[in-house]
């Protein structure tokens, strides 16, 4: 749509839909606790849905994959928080938001490549699920292959713990594009965020 990270208004939505993004976080993560804080060693583990992503992909969707990498790298920094450098794991603080960021970035691709903003609304949750892949995949490396081996936790018990954070991440998936087809069912809220692309 012609908006950049390199605009003011660029600058502006990034940040809106950030801050939006990390108080949707710290919102569902308290509202909607999966498994409280299970202490592996050093470091703990817990989980909890977190709907950050709907704003991700709204930036993806109206700005492109470079707004919705940034929406999503900045909209991270809760989760970061919650389940990284609160529980002492400062591999998830860290790597959270880079792979929120792919997400971002994948969806404002794949969007992009549909022109999902003048087709049918419900294949925005496939969208939202297929640009979930990557962050997905990235997830699993992290977990196994540096999470593992750097705390030295029991591989079943990492096996397991990446099984459920990817079924629950594929249900939050589904639950945002479920509200992402909602939002863009609404005119007023469309005209609105295009206004802002103007």
């Amino acid at each position: 749509m012609g908006l950049s990270f390199k605009s003011s208004k660029g600058v502006v939505f990034v940040a809106l839909m950030s801050a939006l993004g990390n108080v949707l976080s710290f919102l569902s993560i308290k509202v909607s606790p999966l498994m409280p804080s299970m202490p592996l060693g050093v470091m703990s583990i817990s989980l909890a849905f977190d709907l950050s992503h709907t704003t991700t992909f709204i930036s993806s969707l109206f700005g492109g994959p470079i707004l919705g990498g940034l929406t999503g790298l900045v909209g991270g920094l809760v989760a970061a928080y919650e389940f990284g450098f609160s529980q002492g794991n400062f591999i998830t603080g860290f790597g959270l938001p880079v792979g929120k960021a792919l997400t971002g970035l994948t969806a404002g691709l794949i969007m992009r490549r549909l022109n999902l903003l003048n087709r049918h609304r419900l294949k925005v949750i496939a969208a939202t699920v297929c640009s979930y892949l990557p962050e997905g995949l990235y997830t699993a490396i992290l977990f196994i292959f540096v999470l593992q081996p750097v705390f030295h936790i029991p591989s079943l018990v990492v096996y397991i713990l990446t099984a459920e954070i990817l079924v629950k991440a594929f249900i939050e998936m589904v639950v945002m594009g479920l509200i992402l087809a909602a939002l863009l069912g609404n005119r007023g809220f469309s005209e609105y965020v295009r206004g802002f692309f103007a």
